[in-house]
């Protein structure tokens, strides 16, 4: 099965933090399968390891470095898709659902992996509560605690 790669997936690969064992176990389980990503991650990504260095959590050397590191996944192993018209417009009518509390980001990753008929792989348990609610394929990853 083909796997969308949620941007929280991609900060714990690529920065030292909680999941980060998680999500290089749930990648190197997937070492076969397509991972992709949408354009849309890559400005999440930039803008979550922006407010990383900005909170003090990482250095500018290692903002640098997962941006790096980022492109370079993207050369080799990551299939970056661009949204398309219908993606904003499904992202739109998941948002108005108003069962379950969904942010737009969030509905605009959703919506491009269920176009690519991807799994939806992430660590934020709201998004994985209204893919469920919404029949996306999803996986929840979670941070084991450590002893």
């Amino acid at each position: 099965m083909r796997l969308y790669l949620d941007t929280s997936v991609l900060v714990a690969m690529l920065v030292r933090e909680a999941g980060t064992a998680a999500a290089q176990a749930c990648l190197a389980g997937a070492a076969a399968a397509p991972l992709l990503v949408s354009r849309w991650t890559a400005t999440e990504l930039s803008s979550a390891l922006a407010l990383k260095l900005r909170m003090g959590w990482i250095t500018a050397v290692e903002q640098e470095a997962a941006l790096a590191m980022f492109r370079r996944l993207v050369a080799s192993r990551l299939s970056m898709h661009d949204p398309v018209e219908a993606d904003f417009d499904r992202a739109t009518r998941l948002c108005d659902q108003a069962a379950i509390p969904l942010r737009a980001g969030d509905a605009l990753h959703m919506a491009v992996a269920k176009r690519l008929g991807a799994r939806l792989i992430t660590f934020d348990a709201e998004m994985a509560a209204a893919a469920r609610y919404h029949g996306l394929a999803h996986e929840l990853l979670t941070v084991t605690p450590s002893s």
